[in-house]
């Protein structure tokens, strides 16, 4: 399993500390991304699945890169201004989802992480 937060491997002790949606937050890539889909049409080729809420949520890369900058500048107002136990909406492929401060940082790591990870794999021609 291509896995960016590989949520098997949390330590009982952070999954207490930090609740179980962070412990479980992940992105999981597809099994084969197609190279000629992925040069012919990189923004609708489809690339895996975020895993939120014990929710499996199918992204494209254009997806990816739009709510990457979405729960990025979120995360960033949420830093700044919000309080930490304040609870965030976040809505994703027409799903909402509340979300603590650290638990939008998680998400905002992982698809940013995502993105970056498939852009770096078709650079180097490993296609995912």
């Amino acid at each position: 399993m291509k896995s960016i937060n590989h949520p098997w491997a949390i330590s009982e002790q952070y999954q207490e500390k930090y609740g179980a949606i962070w412990s479980t937050l992940d992105f999981v890539f597809a099994e084969k991304i197609s190279e000629e889909n992925f040069k012919t049409d990189p923004m609708n080729t489809h690339i895996g699945e975020l895993k939120i809420y014990n929710q499996s949520i199918p992204l494209t890369y254009k997806d990816l890169t739009n709510y990457s900058k979405f729960v990025r500048t979120m995360m960033d107002e949420a830093y700044v201004s919000g309080n930490r136990t304040d609870m965030y909406d976040v809505r994703i492929k027409s799903q909402t989802f509340s979300l603590k401060r650290h638990e939008l940082r998680k998400l905002s790591e992982t698809l940013s992480e995502a993105t970056t990870s498939s852009l770096r794999a078709y650079e180097l021609g490993l296609y995912l």
